[in-house]
């Protein structure tokens, strides 16, 4: 392979690599989110949960009512129990969890393909 040949995969797994990442911390901020529901939605069963003020913040309060609002896509939600929340929670948590080691997993293949470029512009500076 030539070095420009190799300088121009360098730059492709590097775009690639960045898309990926951008990727995975949307993920991990989705995880974070949901993390936060799950807790919130258990913290029902008790009466009390954690209400958004902004900013990350929460403050803690005593709820009334039976039914949790879940976003479904498209600034849609839908009403549900606070068991079937729950459980709509719980697998959205692991769907995004899978989704993070994909991420993860095509990050660490990019990684190996940029230091075998590497290697290879390494031999041929080298002669």
């Amino acid at each position: 392979m030539k070095q420009e040949e190799i300088l121009a995969n360098a730059r492709m797994y590097s775009q690639q690599k960045q898309a990926v990442e951008r990727e995975l911390e949307k993920l991990m901020v989705s995880l974070m989110e949901l993390n936060n529901s799950i807790a919130t939605i258990k913290g029902l069963e008790e009466r009390e949960g954690l209400v958004p003020i902004g900013g990350g913040a929460f403050v803690k309060a005593k709820l009334e009512g039976e039914k949790v609002l879940v976003p479904i896509g498209s600034g849609y939600t839908k009403e549900y129990s606070i068991k079937d929340a729950s459980e709509e929670v719980s697998k959205r948590i692991e769907l995004t969890e899978k989704a993070v080691k994909r991420m993860r997993d095509e990050l660490s293949k990019v990684d190996k393909e940029m230091a075998k470029l590497e290697q290879e512009f390494r031999k041929i500076q080298q002669g």
